[in-house]
């Protein structure tokens, strides 16, 4: 399975909303298999499709301790149908690679979708499951983790990234 590019930050495809999955094919399950590859690939706990440029309402995740067992979830079109507890903490995103802020997200959710044999898939998360849902989720509707910080932050996170990015191409 190959690994994919993931987009920055800068890249448009992450600030549009995905594309809601209509036909679960080969194309669909090789494209899972590969997010999947491609997350563990960059060290991550979850990736949307559109971070490896893909418009399509689905992400891949795996928040579990142990690296040697690996457990991915895939949810296809998810929707929080719940959630309750609002608690700040720190993450960073696969696409903006670095940099990191204090964000505000509910303790506790609740999301529905399905999965690759279009089964209907329900998860009660809390804690860092929850917020990587949550995470994951802002990703298919076009949102940033950065979006939900006060525009004073944002712009000097946006600042640091793009220095960042300067220094990379250089």
């Amino acid at each position: 399975m190959p690994v994919l590019k993931i987009v920055n930050c800068m890249n448009s495809v992450l600030r549009k909303k995905c594309l809601k999955v209509e036909n679960i094919d080969a194309a669909l399950v090789a494209l899972a298999d590969n997010m999947i590859e491609t997350m563990y690939s960059a060290s991550g706990l979850g990736l949307a499709a559109n971070q490896v440029g893909v418009s399509s309402d689905l992400f891949v995740i795996d928040v579990g301790i142990d690296k040697e067992k690996r457990d991915p979830v895939i949810i296809i079109n998810p929707i929080i149908t719940a959630s309750e507890d609002k608690i700040m903490a720190e993450e960073g995103c696969l696409s903006i690679p670095e940099v990191f802020a204090e964000v505000k997200r509910s303790q506790r959710v609740e999301v529905k979708g399905y999965d690759l044999k279009g089964n209907e898939l329900r998860y009660e998360a809390d804690g860092f499951l929850a917020r990587a849902f949550q995470h994951e989720m802002d990703h298919l509707n076009g949102v940033l983790f950065w979006d939900n910080l006060s525009k004073v932050k944002r712009d000097i996170l946006q600042r640091k990234f793009k220095k960042k990015l300067k220094a990379i191409e250089s």
